[in-house]
């Protein structure tokens, strides 16, 4: 559960950066003359918040198979674009229509975000077990050599 948890913080903060670069690219595309106050700096953090919760809730001990971890990753992509829409235009109040361009805007960047936060997540993961392999390597090289 350790391990999860620093995953899933990394994540935050990997999420938190991304969803910064969100807000200012549709910002500028959608709203470019909208100004913010200082209450905007916690939405990014509110954000990665519910992002990260789904991943805590849906933590398995047992291992998945790739089937059973795609479509856990899926659900739990579509969870987040649920919560955050649901956050942003209302908690499930009915959308009205002069929203929805930006709804669709906020989900494919809720979408992005998701992907590339995971890909980032296994390209650490990747260089953590080179690291590793390599140590092991060198290891089973020392030990070989003193047994000798």
């Amino acid at each position: 559960m350790k391990e999860r948890f620093r995953s899933q913080l990394a994540a935050f903060f990997i999420s938190v950066t991304l969803i910064d670069l969100a807000i200012f690219i549709l910002g500028c595309l959608l709203e470019p003359d909208l100004k913010f106050g200082y209450e905007a700096f916690a939405y990014p953090l509110i954000y990665g918040v519910i992002g990260s919760l789904p991943g805590l809730i849906m933590y398995s001990k047992k291992e998945l198979t790739m089937k059973q971890t795609i479509i856990r990753e899926i659900i739990q992509m579509l969870l987040i674009v649920v919560l955050i829409i649901a956050f942003m235009f209302g908690r499930f109040r009915g959308i009205e229509y002069d929203v929805f361009p930006q709804i669709i805007a906020v989900a494919a960047s809720v979408m992005i975000i998701y992907v590339l936060v995971n890909f980032f997540g296994w390209l650490i993961d990747l260089k953590t077990a080179n690291i590793m392999t390599e140590d092991l390597k060198k290891y089973q090289a020392k030990a070989s050599g003193k047994n000798e």
